[in-house]
């Protein structure tokens, strides 16, 4: 493990700066977020895409800086302000503020860095930033973007994105147009207007609230956090991932009923072995986040991720037969509850503040994401080397980000069918998770292939 020390001398020379829109669009429009956008407010997604010395070596920063300008042409609600309307409803002022572009070195190669991390994934804070929003909201980028270089002139592009502003699917899209214009072909032609959502100059009409609505499952209410938003939380979290093989992966399908998926057969057993953790108070409702690809067609940002809860009948999921929680989690007993979490945030026209990654144990489906470039078409698109995506603001019920992972040669960078594990629990049962998990035999020792 790296020192905290020894991992701050790894990456230095941090530099900021400012980009945005190359054209100006004014200060005139307004982005209406939807209750399901500010149930999200105080999470953050986190993505950091390594590419070797071979995919960057003619690329500049200059050169990454010029491709942002063309890019936030497209997405320039991401380079707005967060405001509130007289109602404290908050919305985002598209004002072409732009977003924060920080510059940094790193003394070891990318093929060091990768191997470093496997037993310390806390380092990649280092390579993304880890700031959030507020407190003064009109001073607040949505998004950070951050570019390491590293010793063996490979690089790494860190992608700090509010939640607010859509979920992974909406960022994976966001930096595959970035590195489709560094490594590709140039971005498509900026969509209508429409795309974005809700862009007007005069706010909606507030819609009728249904008082009689039951509380979802998925959602909860926390303290007032004001203008700055990041939840309070009592337990201090610590992250630690691992990889899937296609071949590790099939082994562990074997353990589950017939034909259960991927995201489910990990899910089951990551339950039952956090349970055994927590003897006594153990989760029997788990949140599932996946994909809606309905809500996704035509747009550009949004949260139109499937938020649904699972519950178990036993109170000791512990005992539970793994299998049988697997069943439970393909079978339709998933209640999905995004039309009850517009409700619930809306009923006080979205001033209340929420918090849905750790409300219960979290499983995220991310690994249809695109997060490698599988469907850009373009023969000569570089690829990352490794992309790592995981999120900051889960509180203390914990979170498990599932998402693709690459090839075995680490060259192609296409996933390989394979998963990519990130684990957000508090602290004090980190240490007691990678054991059972060694215990059972799940994965090799230190995660390594």
């Amino acid at each position: 493990m790296v020192s905290g020390d020894n991992q701050q001398s790894l990456v230095h020379s941090f530099k900021i700066s400012s980009v945005g829109p190359g054209n100006s669009i004014g200060s005139d429009s307004a982005y209406h977020l939807t209750g399901l956008d500010l149930a999200m407010k105080l999470h953050y997604i986190n993505g950091i895409y390594f590419f070797d010395s071979e995919a960057s070596q003619t690329v500049t920063l200059s050169q990454i800086k010029a491709a942002t300008f063309f890019l936030f042409n497209e997405y320039y609600v991401t380079c707005g302000r967060l405001r509130r309307a007289d109602s404290g409803r908050p919305f985002i002022k598209c004002n072409d503020c732009g977003a924060r572009f920080i510059e940094a070195e790193c003394n070891s190669t990318v093929a060091e860095w990768l191997e470093m991390i496997v037993d310390d994934w806390s380092a990649m804070k280092l390579l993304v930033s880890q700031k959030v929003i507020g407190p003064e909201l009109q001073f607040s980028p949505p998004i950070y973007i951050q570019v390491t270089r590293f010793k063996c002139k490979g690089i790494s592009i860190g992608l700090s994105w509010a939640h607010v502003l859509g979920d992974a699917f909406s960022a994976a899209a966001f930096m595959n147009s970035l590195t489709n214009i560094l490594f590709g072909a140039a971005a498509a032609t900026p969509p209508p207007l429409p795309a974005f959502g809700s862009i007007t100059t005069t706010p909606p009409p507030k819609p009728p609230v249904n008082t009689a609505a039951k509380p979802p499952l998925s959602l909860r209410r926390v303290d007032p956090v004001g203008d700055h938003w990041i939840p309070t939380n009592k337990y201090k979290m610590e992250s630690f991932s691992f990889k899937l093989n296609a071949t590790q992966l099939a082994k562990l399908q074997t353990q589950m009923p017939h034909q259960t998926p991927p995201f489910e057969s990990i899910s089951a057993a990551l339950w039952q072995s956090i349970a055994k953790l927590r003897r006594g108070y153990e989760p029997t409702t788990v949140t599932l986040c996946k994909l809606n690809p309905i809500k996704q067609q035509g747009k550009i940002i949004a949260n139109t991720q499937k938020i649904s809860t699972v519950k178990s009948a036993a109170s000791a999921v512990s005992d539970v037969d793994r299998r049988d929680l697997a069943a439970l989690l393909v079978a339709n007993a998933a209640e999905e509850e995004g039309e009850l979490i517009e409700v619930a945030v809306d009923r006080d026209d979205g001033v209340s503040d929420f918090i849905v990654y750790g409300a219960n144990l979290t499983f995220v489906k991310w690994d249809e994401a695109d997060l490698y470039g599988d469907g850009i078409v373009e023969l000569d698109f570089e690829r990352p080397k490794f992309v790592y995506y995981t999120l900051h603001g889960v509180v203390d019920g914990g979170a498990v980000v599932i998402t693709p992972r690459p090839a075995d040669d680490g060259v192609s960078g296409r996933n390989d069918g394979g998963r990519f594990v990130s684990v957000i629990l508090p602290e004090n049962e980190v240490a007691g998770l990678k054991a059972e998990l060694m215990a059972d035999g799940m994965f090799l020792e230190k995660h390594k292939e």
